[in-house]
């Protein structure tokens, strides 16, 4: 192949064009990011304070509120699935990484924990709602908890095993 000085011209120019849209868009979505933060901080500042984190949800129509029963109700469904995920992952990672090299059951776990690795959250959800919230007929705090356990528990199983295969 030959040097072209003309399709090197034109080649230089294109890729003028394409870097200067490319900058151009890029300045745009961080001017827009920018205004927003901005924004959000001059109006939002003024509405943190200690009544924000410390008074309940108060009735939908009052003035004031504050965001205790929500914080509550979020560590209490992460510690219930630290209490259930926890222990039957790294038992389950134990005995897949020390006891079931080649037999059926582990392979039959492998299976699963890759199933629910793959699954994404919004189909576990789902399945929750469907097993728990349709069947109590009410949302609860016990069936997101149930649902967070069923993302957290394959994420253990797999990194108990993978860790101690290492070792």
């Amino acid at each position: 192949m030959e040097f072209n000085p003309k399709i090197y011209q034109k080649r230089r120019r294109a890729n003028a064009v394409g870097l200067t849209l490319s900058l151009g868009s890029m300045a745009l979505g961080l001017f827009v990011l920018l205004w927003i933060l901005s924004v959000l901080l001059t109006k939002g500042f003024a509405a943190l304070d200690w009544n924000l984190f410390t008074h309940s949800t108060p009735a939908p129509g009052s003035e004031g509120g504050g965001l205790a029963n929500a914080i509550v109700g979020s560590l209490m469904m992460v510690g219930f699935t630290v209490l259930v995920s926890t222990p039957v992952g790294v038992l389950a990672g134990v005995y897949l990484a020390e006891y079931g090299d080649q037999s059926k059951t582990a392979e039959l776990t492998r299976f699963v924990t890759d199933i629910m690795l793959s699954a994404p959250s919004i189909v576990l959800g789902l399945f929750v709602y469907a097993i728990a919230v349709a069947t109590m007929g009410h949302f609860s705090g016990w069936a997101g908890s149930m649902a967070l356990s069923l993302i957290a528990v394959p994420v253990v199983v797999r990194t108990t095993e993978n860790m101690l295969r290492l070792v």
